[in-house]
C-alpha cells in the first residue's frame, strides 16, 4: 500500500507481525515462516495486489532474516537509501534525503535457489517434480531472459518424463525444442555443463530416430528397455526395474526369432515353423494352426532351433521354476503381490545384457546436471 508522507494508517489498515529477538537470525526465520500464508493470500488476490519487502531498517539479523525468507515469496525488494547520512556517512540517511535505490523483483536474481533444487529433482529422475519446479519459478521472475532459462529446464526436464513413459514421439519433439534454445541452456547451467547436456541431447535424439525407423521389435527397443529398467533400479524401485527387465529379455528372443527365423509375431507362431518337440507340446493350445508363445516358450523355440541365444538363456538359469524370473510373475505388478528385492534385479540384469550381447556403457543414457558427475 502506498501512502503520503506524514500521512497514519488508521487501525484496521494496518497488522503488526513482532520478533521476539531481533539478534537471533535462527529465531527471526522461524516466525517470518508463519508470514508465508498472509503473503500467498494477499498475492492471490489479483495483479493488482504487490507485496513489497522493505528491508531498509532493523537489525542486521532481522534484515538478513527477511533477505532469506522473502526470496521464497511472490513479492518486490525495496530498500531506502540516500546520498546524505550521519555519523559521517556510516550512520542513518539524513531526514529529507531518502531515495528508493533499489526495488526489484527478488527471483530475477535468486532464481539460481530454484535451479538448485531442479538439477537435484532431475538427477533423481523426478523429471516431472523438476520440470514443475522450472514452471513456477517461470511464473515469478520478470526477466524475459530468465523465463527463457527456464523454459529450457522445463522442456529437458519433460522431455525425458516422456521417455520414461515410453512416449517417444514428444520427447523427441521436446529434445529438439531445447536444442534449438542451446543458448539459453548454456546461460543457466554454464558453457561447459550446458555444452555436456547438449552433446547428451543429440546422441538421444539420434536414438530416438532409430527406434522410430526400426519396426519393433528391433535391438533398439531392447536397449530402450534395458536402459529404462536401468533408471528404474537406480531409483531403487525394483518391482518396475523387474518389470521392464522382463519385457526387454522377452523381447531380445522375439528379436532373435524375427530377424534368424522368421517368426514376425510371437503372438501367432505357425506350427509348421516349430520342430517336431516343442510341436507336439504346443498343438493343443494351438488354433487355426498357429499358437502364442511366452517369454520361456520363446527361448525354448530358439533352443529348439537351435539357436545360442535360446542355449545362453538355459545356461544362465534362467529356464524352469527355479528361475529368478518367476520373482516377475509374483510381483504386484503382474500376477501376485510380492516385494521384488534387488537381489533379484542383480541376478537378472548380467544376463539380460549378455542376451542382448551388449553392455551397460552402449546403453542410451540421459544426462546428469550436477557439477563433478557424468
Amino acid at each position: 500500500m502506498v501512502r503520503a508522507e506524514g500521512m497514519d494508517l488508521d487501525a484496521g489498515r494496518y497488522d503488526l507481525f513482532e520478533l521476539p529477538d531481533g539478534q537471533d537470525l535462527a529465531s527471526c526465520l522461524d516466525h517470518l515462516r508463519l508470514l508465508t500464508p498472509v503473503v500467498s493470500e494477499w498475492a492471490a488476490r489479483g495483479e493488482s495486489f504487490q507485496v513489497v519487502v522493505d528491508f531498509t531498517g532493523g537489525t542486521k539479523c532481522m534484515s538478513a532474516a527477511i533477505g532469506i525468507q522473502a526470496s521464497r515469496w511472490p513479492c518486490f525488494f525495496s530498500y531506502v537509501g540516500g546520498n546524505e547520512r550521519t555519523k559521517d556517512g556510516v550512520g542513518v540517511v539524513v531526514s529529507g534525503a531518502e531515495k528508493i535505490v533499489h526495488q526489484a523483483n527478488p527471483w530475477d536474481a535468486l532464481g539460481h535457489q530454484a535451479v538448485e533444487d531442479y538439477v537435484v529433482l532431475f538427477d533423481q529422475h523426478a523429471f516431472l517434480a523438476a520440470a514443475n519446479v522450472a514452471a513456477v519459478t517461470m511464473k515469478r521472475v520478470s526477466r524475459a531472459d530468465r523465463k527463457r532459462e527456464l523454459a529450457s529446464l522445463e522442456q529437458l526436464a519433460k522431455a525425458l518424463d516422456a521417455w520414461d513413459r515410453f512416449d517417444h514421439t514428444t520427447s523427441k519433439n521436446l529434445l529438439n525444442s531445447v536444442s534449438k534454445s542451446a543458448n539459453d541452456l548454456r546461460s543457466v547451467l554454464g558453457a561447459t555443463r550446458g555444452d555436456r547436456v547438449l552433446n547428451g541431447i543429440d546422441r538421444l535424439v539420434e536414438h530416438l530416430g532409430q527406434l522410430e525407423q526400426a519396426p519393433p521389435p528391433s535391438g533398439h527397443h531392447v536397449l530402450d528397455l534395458l536402459a529404462n529398467a536401468k533408471r528404474r533400479k537406480d531409483e531403487g524401485r525394483f518391482d518396475d526395474a523387474v518389470a521392464r527387465l522382463y519385457r526387454a529379455i522377452e523381447a531380445i528372443a522375439q528379436v532373435a526369432l524375427k530377424n534368424g527365423h522368421g517368426v514376425e509375431s510371437t503372438e501367432k507362431v505357425p506350427l509348421e515353423k516349430v520342430p517336431e518337440s516343442p510341436r507336439t507340446t504346443w498343438a493343443a493350445r494351438a488354433s487355426e494352426g498357429v499358437v502364442a508363445l511366452g517369454l520361456q516358450d520363446d527361448y525354448a523355440l530358439l533352443a529348439a532351433l537351435g539357436d545360442p541365444v535360446g542355449k545362453k538363456f538355459q545356461d544362465a538359469g534362467l529356464s524352469g521354476t527355479k528361475s529368478p524370473l518367476v520373482a516377475r510373475n509374483r510381483s504386484v505388478l503382474a500376477h501376485g503381490f510380492e516385494r521384488v528385492s534387488d537381489a533379484v534385479f542383480e541376478k537378472l540384469w548380467p544376463s539380460a545384457l549378455s542376451l542382448a550381447g551388449v553392455d551397460a556403457s552402449s546403453l542410451p543414457s540421459f544426462p546428469v546436471l550436477a557439477e563433478g558427475r557424468s
